[in-house]
């Protein structure tokens, strides 16, 4: 037995890891814990990408506002063309988020199906049997069938492991200085004061008198205020949508493609 053992260590040393990894795949456990996360941060991104879409709307409307001066319209709404665009290239790069998340769950939906586990455990116990029971001229078939098991191994675990990965190091490394609750509360706050400016400049037009109207008209003062209440209420618009684009460009599309190569490579050599 001893020197079976010895003789046999690094088939043995297979068997148990092939065993380990079969247990993990029936744990549902596992699998579910890594579907709650994907949902999770894809309904986040969603919202995320919803109050991008709000921003860019109440901001929309801002630039149209329009004041008549005397033989020239000043569109006091023009100021915030340069946060206009970074939201819209922002929601593109949400788009791209959803979309990755998205490929995780369709992909955690078939690596974590019943028949996917089956058919890997058909594969492991006839990898098990072959390592131990050897017939004549198998050599090239045992090395593809070998690969093959392993390619399935690699593919049913890969997933679920970015999933975990990409959970842990937001918790841990990003979320203290990159909060998606908080940095979308921030924009949220942005969207609800350009609103509120733009609902005021519409009321104060409507109700104001027509000897009001012609005295605004004069009353650089009243533009100024404008001005600066729009500047007022996009302060730190930029640097928020810059936070949110690092934490989404990261936790959706620079992890999972680093994680990926790094298992890839550690896969070839193995294979």
């Amino acid at each position: 037995m001893k020197t079976f053992i010895i003789n046999n260590w690094n088939k043995l040393l297979l068997l148990v890891f092939t065993c380990i990894a079969l247990f993990f795949a029936f744990s549902f456990t596992l699998d579910e814990n890594s579907k709650k996360l994907v949902d999770d941060s894809f309904k986040q991104a969603v919202i995320v990408f919803g109050s991008a879409k709000a921003l860019n709307g109440v901001i929309s409307l801002a630039q149209g506002t329009e004041i008549n001066l005397p033989f020239v319209v000043v569109a006091v709404g023009e100021i915030l063309d340069p946060i206009n665009d970074l939201v819209e290239q922002f929601s593109l790069i949400m788009l791209a988020s959803l979309v990755s998340l998205g490929i995780q769950k369709i992909l955690l939906g078939f690596l974590t199906n019943d028949i996917y586990n089956y058919v890997l455990f058909a594969f492991i116990l006839v990898f098990n049997i072959w390592l131990f029971v050897r017939f004549s001229k198998d050599e090239i078939i045992r090395n593809i069938f070998f690969k093959a098991t392993f390619i399935l191994l690699f593919l049913r675990f890969s997933i679920p492991f970015i999933v975990y990965i990409n959970d842990v190091s937001y918790n841990y490394f990003v979320k203290p200085q990159y909060n998606i609750e908080t940095l979308n509360e921030n924009i949220m706050q942005v969207k609800e004061e350009v609103s509120k400016i733009n609902k005021d400049t519409v009321i104060q037009k409507e109700e104001s008198s027509f000897f009001n109207k012609i005295a605004e008209k004069f009353d650089m003062s009243f533009y100024e205020k404008k001005i600066d209440e729009y500047k007022n209420a996009v302060d730190n618009s930029s640097q928020y949508l810059i936070d949110l684009i690092i934490v989404f460009i990261f936790q959706t599309i620079f992890l999972p493609i680093v994680f990926l190569y790094i298992l890839y490579v550690l896969f070839r050599k193995i294979v």
